[in-house]
């Protein structure tokens, strides 16, 4: 089997550094931008949001069918790949561009319009990028090395994005109001997508010819009818609906937790308050969760196989989540520290979970060949985009239908019965979550 490049590897897995910079910025912080800068109501953003997965529930694997029927000299995947960056980025600097003069009505028009075209135009971009690793390896060392490395940079680009997007943003914008935030929500957008662009066209130039091509004369009701038959790939799915729900939930509320528990902390004779805690709890986040797949799953692998390091990877995140969930039941304020060990131990499981969901779901092309006779390295690969999407969807639908069930308030200081809804919601849904998931690791023992 002939083995990749480093020049190939490096090359494909800046394009995931690019497009995780950009995915955490619409993932992570949508809701933050529509709710507190522009003031559209939680549970509006969360329906629209929702509604918006709904219907990328469709679009997906229509676009993975487009995927396996291109054909050119440039091969299946290229196109897609850059065209589908550039119209992604370019939707990305508008959703980030509110017009000034648009009333509460037209900025609801607005952000729903140009939502929607981030989830069609990021889906023409993603669903070929992660088809490509089953295209140009085949299961064993040499997909995981390319898997590892790949989830490695796209961890670092999450990590960063993550970590210093509300820095860049407070410092871009000049101030820490609304108007300030919305100019330096702008601007670090438009930065954002001339990365994530540049770096896609780095990934398209070094792309090695593909080598394991799916059959492209496969008709649309044949491909939905042997993906359906799939049944590694449809319990795969469902796993990775279950961990990143609970972990979106997490990353969406957790900028709320800091702010209205006015989190501080003293350090040789200094508080810190709650905007440089936050960018320090991101970068230790970011930290562990880049040793959890550059590390320690390289050595986890040397003695256990896949499926185990994704049970321990999972079992560690349901050991954060019971932390949290005790503390629901502890009267005082919340420090710095209470709430970063315990998320220390979700990104250990985080880091081992994105290396191991890709792995998956490229075996399952390979599953699924054997088992009905067809190559679909589109459509497969498409559920991993499908499914994180249905994730962030219907974690965003909690989240900002129990940021309204909160009732947080201006005070500085929020009432016991606040801080204990809060903590509800930070803790049940993504531990019953963690939970099943790992129930469906245990009984499925071919993964």
């Amino acid at each position: 089997m002939e083995e990749l490049k480093k020049k190939e590897i490096f090359g494909y897995s800046l394009g995931g550094f690019g497009k995780n910079l950009a995915y955490v910025l619409v993932s992570s912080y949508t809701l933050y931008y529509y709710n507190s800068v522009l003031g559209v109501s939680a549970s509006f953003v969360a329906v629209l949001l929702m509604v918006a997965r709904i219907f990328d529930a469709f679009n997906d694997p229509i676009m993975a069918a487009i995927v396996s029927k291109t054909k050119g000299k440039f091969g299946k995947y290229k196109p897609w790949i850059l065209s589908g960056a550039v119209l992604n980025s370019l939707i990305i600097v508008a959703m980030f561009s509110v017009p000034d003069q648009l009333n509460q009505t037209g900025i609801k028009f607005y952000i729903t319009i140009t939502y929607f075209l981030c989830g069609i135009t990021y889906t023409i971009n993603d669903i070929p990028y992660w088809s490509v690793i089953p295209a140009i390896t085949q299961p064993g060392r040499t997909r995981e090395n390319l898997t590892l490395f790949t989830r490695m940079m796209s961890g670092i680009g999450t990590g960063l994005a993550t970590a210093f997007t509300m820095l860049c943003v407070r410092q871009l914008g000049g101030g820490i109001d609304s108007e300030n935030y919305k100019k330096g929500f702008m601007i670090f957008a438009c930065i954002t997508a001339g990365l994530y662009t540049l770096f896609t066209v780095i990934t398209v130039i070094n792309l090695p010819k593909e080598r394991y091509v799916e059959d492209g004369n496969i008709s649309i009701k044949e491909i939905f009818s042997s993906l359906f038959h799939n049944d590694q790939a449809l319990v795969v799915s469902a796993i990775i609906i279950l961990f990143f729900s609970a972990i979106s939930i997490t990353m969406n509320l957790v900028l709320y937790v800091f702010e209205h528990e006015n989190i501080e902390m003293v350090m040789f004779g200094k508080t810190f308050d709650y905007n440089k805690l936050y960018t320090l709890y991101m970068v230790l986040v970011g930290v562990v969760e880049f040793l959890s797949m550059g590390l320690f799953y390289p050595m986890l692998r040397q003695k256990l196989s896949n499926r185990k390091i994704f049970k321990v990877g999972t079992f560690s995140a349901i050991l954060g989540y019971t932390a949290f969930l005790v503390m629901v039941f502890i009267n005082q304020k919340m420090n710095f520290w209470a709430i970063t060990i315990p998320t220390l131990f979700l990104a250990f499981g985080l880091g081992i979970a994105y290396v191991l969901i890709s792995v998956f779901i490229a075996n399952s092309v390979d599953y699924g060949e054997k088992k009905t006779g067809k190559r679909q390295n589109s459509m497969i690969s498409s559920l991993q985009t499908l499914m994180l999407k249905l994730a962030t969807s219907f974690s965003v639908f909690i989240t900002g239908i129990g940021i309204d069930w909160i009732k947080f308030t201006d005070e500085i200081e929020q009432a016991r019965d606040v801080i204990v809804r809060e903590r509800l919601l930070f803790s049940i849904p993504p531990l019953a979550c963690m939970v099943v998931a790992f129930i469906l690791l245990c009984k499925r023992k071919d993964l």
